[in-house]
């Protein structure tokens, strides 16, 4: 039977993993849950589903694969990572992972604390954007040469940072302007073979990332 992916109907924090699994040519269940429209925002389609998958902690995104159940998105990610050796081989190429995997959290993680209820949006957006600036030369100097975050490796966690520092580029393209190791490293990405073959399969979405309720980035748009 194949993996089960499970997911609401946007990126958000399961899209590094579509990636890396579209990567590896596995074949698996992109399970979406939808989330309803305007006011009420209906997500009973996965309420009623939660207590029925035998999840230690049941929450999206979750992966099932035969006897392997996880919920949380980094202890998937990194499952996968193991299984297929898309890890550091020795102590210095795990200390950079790993850095680099809080960082993009942290990515992820201060651009939907801006979008989602938050009264103060146009205000805060403008210093967002300043801050983004500065983290996004933090991160073209620790890139600096290396093809990946490992270095000549590809590992799990350039598919977690490619979507952390896509998102914000969609949000606000200046930030990463004169960035090159960053905007060479996405690009280098997508060109993966296997990864440009799935976003130009007409399967990949750019947006939504966030559900309906965000100020951005909650719709479908071109």
């Amino acid at each position: 039977m194949a993996p089960v992916l499970a997911y609401w109907d946007v990126r958000g924090l399961a899209s590094n993993i579509r990636n890396l699994l579209h990567y590896k040519e596995v074949e698996f269940e992109d399970k979406l849950y939808k989330i309803g429209p305007a006011p009420d925002y209906d997500t009973s389609e996965w309420i009623s589903a939660k207590p029925t998958l035998g999840l230690d902690f049941p929450n999206l995104p979750y992966y099932i694969d035969g006897d392997v159940k996880l919920s949380q998105s980094t202890a998937i990610l990194r499952y996968l990572g193991r299984k297929y050796d898309l890890v550091g081989d020795n102590e210095a190429q795990t200390q950079r992972i790993e850095l680099a995997e809080q960082q993009a959290i942290d990515l992820r993680l201060g651009l939907a604390r801006l979008v989602y209820f938050n009264a103060n949006y146009e205000k805060d957006r403008e210093e967002y954007v300043k801050k983004l600036t500065t983290l996004v030369e933090q991160m073209d100097r620790f890139i600096g040469s290396n093809q990946w975050i490992a270095g000549d490796k590809l590992t799990y966690v350039d598919f977690l940072l490619y979507d952390c520092l896509d998102f914000n580029r969609l949000f606000d393209a200046s930030a990463f302007q004169g960035a090159d190791n960053v905007n060479n490293y996405l690009t280098r990405f997508e060109n993966i073979p296997q990864i440009k073959a799935y976003m130009s399969s007409g399967k990949y979405n750019k947006f939504p990332i966030f559900g309906p309720i965000a100020v951005w980035g909650g719709q479908k748009e071109a």
